[in-house]
């Protein structure tokens, strides 16, 4: 039943599909689930422990223990579900299954199921809007997207968080088409769920409040362009109640996460690091006595977050293009990241599809009522995270408005069956295309680079940090060494012989620049280990013609250096 509180709007919710159709859809979701995580499970074994694991690993842990006190800036409780199979194993005896239980491989196991699960999301959203073939093609730029691939194979929180954004706007849409408690309240708790993944999701309050008002607009107008003032108050007061409800549900939510972990402490009890907070602390010293409703460690990682991204304490150089910043970052990163990292078949189909729905009036109709819950959110942060973001160390931050792109991309095949020969099989060759180019990395799926950088050898000119090594490929270097015990890794300075240097410290993220400007501006790579290591190899005559010309050998850098 739609709520009196609001205008009337058209909903533009499908018809609820035919037994056939919904048994076709049902099993073409799992087929798309199924295939992601073959995918996923497949090339995971081989990936060795990465810088952020063992924190979110150990955190999730002791949120199972009753311990939700921060150890770090980003750890949040959602990593208790990844920790319940190693603190099951905690308490079993030793034997295979605990063996089993307590491997990484098995935590992230998690993560790939509800990234999995999330493609239906994609897929469902698509359907409800454009129809099944748009939903199909959709769902499979997802499961095709070699960034949401790699982060889901990880005890991390980036690639859920994507999900639970998409998840929200799916859920926002649903409620402000139908306006029904049963509606409302799902998407309340699935915002406030979304605050125990990720600070990121602070966003979705005022990004999920100007998709709601901008959908309610052109109905709203009508009320007041007609003087219908009781309508509009009773708008007013069921906007007011459904903000309300998501904010009272975020608090209860946070506490039942955090395990009510001093909550109600007095805003002047807190210790904050960030200028930002420290502010508001100080504007708002006569309020110092009022407790704040959200547990201690929840406040405090958000403004331990907030010092981080300004200060960069916690990450080293920003680096694109072969220039390096710190603090501040580049403007445009995430673009050049996203040109680079994607699938060059989705890139076109996604922008195809801004070109069909712009020049369609008709579709462009409806935008307030379907496409703002797409676009106003993944516009508006792609701006934020290109232009006012400092930590600009992976694409992993920025996928998280890909699914909604990938959920508007399917809007160009809403009419597939009157869709030309020539374009079907264009679309179908695009999606083959990126299939083709995606798993030509398998099974390494971090350092993916698509054909704009033709030589795998020359990524790190482009891009690094987690964009290529995340600690991900440890496995496979020492496989290597073994093969190859004359190698030396990262040399302490000039010297011939085969060298080994990850993409990371080549162009100067956790050290100095100038440490391998040697190496990489004067040789070129002979070969990758898993496209996240380079291989050189120089002789003693190609050293000293170097040495000669530029002088790059100094006695603070003399000859071999043991390997680290």
């Amino acid at each position: 039943m739609r709520s009196r509180a609001a205008p009337s709007v058209d909903s533009p919710i499908t018809a609820p599909l035919g037994p056939a159709d919904a048994r076709r859809s049902r099993v073409t979701q799992l087929v798309l689930v199924i295939g992601f995580a073959l995918i996923a499970l497949a090339s995971s074994p081989g990936i060795t422990v990465t810088l952020d694991e063992p924190l979110h690993y150990h955190y999730g842990l002791f949120v199972l223990e009753g311990k939700t006190d921060r150890i770090d800036d980003s750890s949040m409780p959602v990593l208790a579900l990844n920790a319940i199979p190693g603190y099951i194993a905690s308490r079993l005896t030793d034997g295979a299954l605990k063996d089993l239980l307590g491997r990484y491989f098995i935590a992230r196991l998690v993560t790939i199921v509800l990234v999995a699960w999330f493609a239906t999301v994609v897929f469902r959203w698509s359907e409800a809007l454009y129809g099944y073939a748009a939903a199909v093609f959709s769902a499979t730029l997802f499961v095709l997207d070699p960034n949401i691939i790699a982060q889901a194979q990880l005890v991390t929180t980036d690639a859920v968080a994507m999900g639970m954004f998409t998840l929200s706007f799916f859920t926002l849409w649903r409620f402000a088409n139908s306006r029904t408690c049963a509606d409302g309240l799902v998407c309340a708790i699935t915002i406030a769920a979304s605050q125990l993944v990720k600070y990121s999701a602070v966003a979705l309050f005022p990004l999920g409040l100007a998709a709601l008002l901008a959908h309610d607009w052109s109905a709203t107008r009508r009320s007041l362009e007609a003087r219908q003032w009781g309508i509009l108050r009773r708008y007013v007061r069921g906007l007011a109640f459904a903000v309300t409800g998501a904010i009272l549900a975020t608090v209860l939510v946070l506490n039942l996460g955090f395990m009510f972990n001093r909550t109600l402490t007095p805003l002047r009890e807190y210790s904050f690091r960030s200028s930002l907070f420290r502010s508001m602390q100080t504007r708002l010293s006569a309020l110092g006595d009022i407790p704040i409703p959200v547990p201690y460690p929840y406040l405090e990682g958000l403004d331990w977050m907030r010092d981080t991204e300004q200060k960069a304490d916690r990450y080293g150089n920003i680096y694109l293009l072969g220039r390096t910043s710190k603090p501040r970052g580049f403007a445009g990163y995430y673009l050049v990241a996203a040109a680079l990292k994607v699938p060059i078949a989705t890139q076109v189909l996604v922008l195809t599809a801004m070109a069909v729905y712009a020049a369609d009036r008709a579709r462009r109709g409806r935008f307030l009522q379907d496409e703002v819950f797409l676009l106003l959110p993944a516009v508006s942060l792609a701006l934020f995270f290109n232009f006012f973001f400092n930590a600009q160390t992976g694409i992993r931050y920025y996928m998280v408005i890909f699914p909604l792109f990938y959920v508007f991309a399917g809007n160009m095949f809403a009419g597939w069956a009157r869709l030309s020969r020539a374009a079907k099989a264009s679309s179908i060759a695009l999606v083959g295309s990126a299939a083709v180019s995606v798993l030509s990395y398998f099974p390494f799926f971090t350092p993916y680079f698509n054909e704009f950088v033709l030589d795998r050898r020359l990524t790190y000119k482009y891009l690094s940090d987690t964009n290529l090594e995340w600690g991900q490929s440890q496995g496979d270097l020492r496989r290597f060494l073994q093969v190859h015990p004359d190698a030396v890794l990262n040399p302490g300075g000039p010297q011939s012989g085969l060298l080994v240097v990850s993409g990371s410290d080549l162009v100067g993220i956790l050290v100095d620049p100038e440490r391998y400007a040697w190496l990489r501006d004067n040789f070129a790579p002979v070969d990758t280990i898993a496209y996240a290591y380079f291989v050189f190899e120089i002789s003693d005559e190609e050293l000293d013609a170097i040495c000669a010309r530029v002088e790059p050998c100094n006695s603070e850098n003399p000859g071999p250096s043991q390997q680290e």
